[in-house]
């Protein structure tokens, strides 16, 4: 066994006994907690009609065939099917997601004679199913049944950007599809209830849906801590990301009293420093565990004070403070090196480390520019679940506009992606151990921060006063000129909408009832600033003037201009010079095409079709060339002979000819496999091809070609490159027309 092998193996290994130890351990305590908070029951949205099906119904061969169908979005659901048969052939169910087959057998349904229905009684998750039908069944009808938690998409967010919409809008998917029993890290190969991804799944719930969400994020709180369960995840919920956010969310002083006893064992008593296996971060092995781990413990340790004050603990703060000076007495002298924070444990800066000692309050503002140009716009170790403190850090050091940039950046892949939800590694690559594309990581895993992030910071409505009854809005906009978000609080819906043009700021805010605002004109918006108004009447002109009932002055500091404002609609406008410019080009609107009809179309390629063994399960998984036009992007066809090499090809015949411009290629599921170089030729005959229509190089995920137009009736898209370590695939072929 060569070295590459031994550590793939082992890997494997550490990957099963994770899954494993995280079933044996912590489900048993979440299934006795989801019956001790009864939870609403799961939501039946009903029989649905898929949004597409690969063949049109009724229909029937006779050779074995697959009916692939389409969902709008990543669901859990159960496929439901109306047949004619005779007896005994055998059907199968699923989805096309092949991550369930981690923990739900493809079910199988032997049918009677005649006429009947089925519905699988396990539900899946996933983008599609697929059906596979004996040859001479008759396939009348398929719907799906869709279940999940029972609560509302309430809370929104939309500005001019269109990428960072779509960002926020999976991310809400993405959360509520790791929603059921308990918070899930992903509903397919897991259904785990770490404390790491229940952080931002819970802090997701305050923002993207209605209150009947807040019992999961209750059961979190009230969950008994384990030892030895990942203690660093732990560390990082039970300050202000996980404990004190609930609070501040709920103002649920029972639960906080309930569970302070523990928090404060566990912070004093059981967690030990310096230890292996903490699990901070998937991210990158280049973690500095030893300044993480301070700054997470310095911040529980200031929402435990907070917490002892309210609970009737008074005589604990003693102790806490000295443990926070002595964290604090040492930091610097122990991790600062000038230019950055940095432990003997590495041997470069890790912006993971240097973002929390910002979130801390280690790290003050003298230090900030260092950290922002040595380390937090140089290095990206954090995965998309850390770089939520990332995020945060950037905007607390003034930093929005990039903190924007480098989330567009680090998402890049996803966002134009046609799966609805984010993924567990940013470009499915899995950068601990391996670090190399992970075809097992999950499509819709719930640590994405984006919700959080655009609506608490970005837009910056955020509670000041546990239970919303005063709350700021602080937006840190950069250069997006106008965003709305509509936050779902306990007290009732707080809108916020900002516009902005070269001459004026704008700020319309609806406050609930029993509630006060802290509203925010921001300094950083203008370059220069002479009045603003509240509804019409001027209040401001270089000192606070008054004038309007309900609206108060609350100061001004380096970044904002703040007014008290009492329940009610208002409209603050701020005029002066603004500067209008953004770093980051605006998407491409659609174009005005039409998307040509596969259904009858058939594909073949350069070799025989073959499957793959998928992850260290080694679970075989169909690769034939029909998948590459089955309409689902979740399957796919692969050249499993051997990697990328000039002269690979797949075929397809459109039945008649027909008027083309552009391919997309989507490559999204097995990202790297995207052709090294291209070349795309036409044929009426599949004889005579003649001089290639387009060539180029593959991107990883998603190959857009467009060329003059065509009319004709075959296509061959041929792989001319050579890599060495990734097969070539096509996981699904959109060809269109433009209208």
């Amino acid at each position: 066994m060569n070295i590459k092998t031994f550590f793939i193996a082992l890997n494997i290994l550490l990957f099963v006994s994770l899954i494993v130890y995280s079933q044996n351990d912590v489900k048993v305590d979440l299934k006795k907690k989801s019956r001790t908070f009864n939870h609403p029951p799961m939501k039946d949205y009903g029989l649905k009609e898929y949004i597409y099906l690969s063949k049109d119904l009724p229909h029937s061969e006779n050779k074995p065939w697959k009916l692939v169908c389409q969902m709008p979005y990543n669901c859990h659901f159960q496929p439901w099917i109306e047949l004619e048969s005779t007896e005994g052939k055998e059907v199968s169910l699923n989805s096309s997601n092949p991550l369930v087959l981690y923990l739900t057998k493809t079910e199988k349904y032997t049918t009677i004679a005649g006429k009947q229905t089925y519905e699988a009684k396990n539900w899946v998750s996933g983008e599609g199913a697929v059906y596979t039908i004996p040859a001479g069944v008759t396939v009348k009808s398929v719907k799906y049944r869709e279940t999940g938690y029972d609560t509302k998409f309430a809370g929104s967010f939309e500005c001019n950007d269109n990428d960072f919409n779509i960002l926020w809008k999976k991310g809400a998917r993405t959360a509520y599809l790791c929603m059921r029993d308990w918070f899930y890290d992903c509903p397919d190969r897991e259904r785990v209830g770490f404390w790491g991804d229940g952080t931002p799944e819970l802090n997701q719930c305050f923002y993207a849906f209605d209150s009947v969400s807040h019992a999961l994020c209750k059961d979190l709180v009230l969950r008994p801590l384990q030892k030895g369960f990942y203690p660093g995840q732990q560390l990082e919920f039970l300050g202000q990301y996980g404990l004190w956010f609930y609070y501040m969310q709920t103002g649920d002083i029972k639960s906080i009293s309930a569970v302070y006893e523990s928090t404060r064992s566990f912070l004093f008593d059981t967690y030990k420093f310096g230890k292996k296996n903490q699990w901070f971060d998937w991210g990158k092995d280049i973690k500095d565990a030893a300044v993480m781990e301070n700054c997470f413990m310095y911040i529980d340790l200031k929402s435990l004070k907070k917490m002892a004050l309210l609970t009737g603990h008074s005589s604990d703060t003693l102790a806490i403070n000295l443990k926070l000076d002595s964290i604090k007495s040492t930091f610097n002298s122990s991790y600062w090196k000038g230019n950055y924070y940095m432990s003997s444990q590495v041997t470069t800066p890790d912006d993971r480390a240097n973002a929390m000692a910002v979130n801390a309050g280690l790290a003050d503002s003298s230090k900030y520019e260092a950290i922002y140009n040595n380390v937090l716009t140089k290095y990206t170790n954090a995965s998309c679940f850390f770089d939520r403190w990332v995020f945060e850090a950037l905007c607390t050091m003034g930093k929005q506009e990039y903190a924007l940039l480098r989330m567009y950046n680090r998402y890049k892949t996803m966002i134009p992606a046609s799966f609805t939800t984010l993924w567990e590694h940013y470009d499915r690559w899995w950068a601990s151990w391996k670090n190399t594309y992970d075809d097992a990581s999950s499509l819709n895993h719930g640590w994405n921060p984006p919700v959080i992030i655009l609506s608490q910071i970005i837009a910056g409505v955020s509670p000041v006063e546990a239970g919303w009854s005063t709350f700021h809005v602080f937006p840190k906009e950069a250069f997006l000129t106008s965003l709305k978000v509509v936050v779902p609080s306990i007290k009732g819906d707080i809108k916020v909408e900002m516009n902005k043009t070269t001459t004026e700021y704008s700020l319309n805010i609806i406050s609930p009832v029993n509630t006060k605002a802290i509203v925010g004109i921001p300094k950083g918006s203008f370059s220069s600033i002479k009045s603003i108004e509240v509804n019409g009447i001027t209040i401001w002109n270089g000192s606070y003037l008054g004038g309007v009932k309900g609206i108060s002055w609350n100061g001004e500091d380096t970044e904002y201009i703040k007014f008290n404002a009492n329940s009610g609609k208002w409209n603050f406008i701020g005029t002066g010079t603004l500067p209008i410019s953004s770093p980051k080009s605006l998407p491409m609107a659609p174009d005005n095409e039409l998307l040509l009809d596969k259904k009858t179309w058939s594909a073949w390629a350069s070799v025989k079709d073959s499957l793959f063994l998928f992850s260290g399960a080694k679970i075989p998984i169909q690769v034939p060339a029909a998948n590459a036009i089955d309409g689902d992007h979740w399957t796919g066809w692969r050249d499993m002979t051997r990697t990328q090499y000039p002269g690979q090809w797949l075929k397809i015949d459109m039945k008649k000819k027909q008027k083309f411009n552009k391919f997309v290629l989507d490559n999204t599921w097995a990202q790297w496999d995207s052709p090294d170089k291209f070349s795309v030729s036409v044929s009426n005959d599949d004889k005579n091809w003649g001089t290639p229509i387009a060539t180029g190089e593959g991107k990883p995920g998603i190959s857009v070609i467009t060329f003059p137009m065509q009319n004709s009736r075959f296509i061959k898209i041929s792989q001319m490159g050579t890599d060495t370590t990734y097969n070539w695939s096509v996981y699904e072929i959109d060809v269109f027309r433009t209208r």
